[in-house]
């Protein structure tokens, strides 16, 4: 099982830039900017980040029966929260054209954030995530034969594709997955599954408005000033939501390597 081995070797501190005082928003968001930058911080001054990459190598060399599946998804859970967040300081600290790229690298948080939440909270969640990595393999095989077919391609191209569809159907059923027919589980029904559905719509919707090239930001004047208050407020939240990733599989991760 691929090991989060990189990120445990990474540097996770961030360094604290105080938000230039602008105007009263600036003053206003100040402390709370710094207290969701030192929790996300402190989760690797503290030892906890090494101490959740201990646990899932001790579960990886001995997961357990029937047990292995899931230590690779909250493994793999683990790699993605610290890659993203390790992603969002970069951005942060970078110099140009940054506003875009945080509310990209945040609202992968927040998907996160919600994946972890709703993972942690039964077994059964947990096996419908790790089962759905099928049904989105065979659901982008299914859009290239579609494709494929509607450009006229070599059968021969098209046949690839059904052996790669049987395959990944016969590798299914050996992992205990009796079928990836069917949709797989979005991210906004988890995240009303676990009741925070609202709280992501709308932190979701927020962030898509900077993160894709909308019209709002096409026509939008340049101001550097309230381009500084995004950035912040990008990066706090980014920060907020890896927090709340990582205390979810914390929990389940240190649980379950003591037993």
């Amino acid at each position: 099982m691929p090991l989060p081995a990189q990120a445990k070797r990474r540097h996770c501190a961030v360094s604290r830039r105080t938000a230039p005082k602008i105007d009263i928003l600036v003053r206003t968001m100040d402390p709370e900017f710094s207290r969701l930058l030192d929790e996300a911080a402190s989760i690797s001054t503290s030892g906890r980040w090494t101490a959740v990459n201990e646990s899932i190598e001790r579960l990886s060399a001995n997961p357990g029966v029937g047990n292995e599946w899931w230590v690779q998804l909250f493994g793999s859970l683990c790699f993605q929260i610290f890659s993203q967040y390790l992603s969002l300081k970069r951005a942060y600290e970078g110099k140009h054209d940054k506003s875009s790229l945080l509310a990209w690298r945040a609202r992968n948080l927040l998907e996160l954030s919600v994946w972890c939440i709703y993972c942690s909270k039964s077994r059964e969640n947990a096996r419908h995530l790790y089962e759905d990595a099928g049904r989105d393999v065979l659901g982008l095989f299914s859009a290239f034969t579609k494709w494929g077919t509607a450009t006229a391609q070599d059968p021969e191209w098209l046949n690839l594709l059904t052996g790669a569809k049987q395959r990944l159907s016969q590798q299914a059923v050996a992992d205990g997955i009796a079928s990836l027919d069917g949709p797989f589980t979005e991210v906004r029904d988890a995240a009303v599954d676990v009741g925070i559905g609202e709280h992501f719509r709308l932190s979701y919707r927020m962030l898509s408005k900077f993160a894709h090239p909308t019209a709002m930001q096409i026509l939008g004047l340049h101001d550097e000033a309230k381009e500084a208050v995004r950035n912040d407020m990008f990066f706090s939240q980014g920060c907020l939501f890896f927090t709340g990733a990582f205390q979810a599989v914390e929990r389940q991760l240190l649980q379950a390597a003591s037993k």
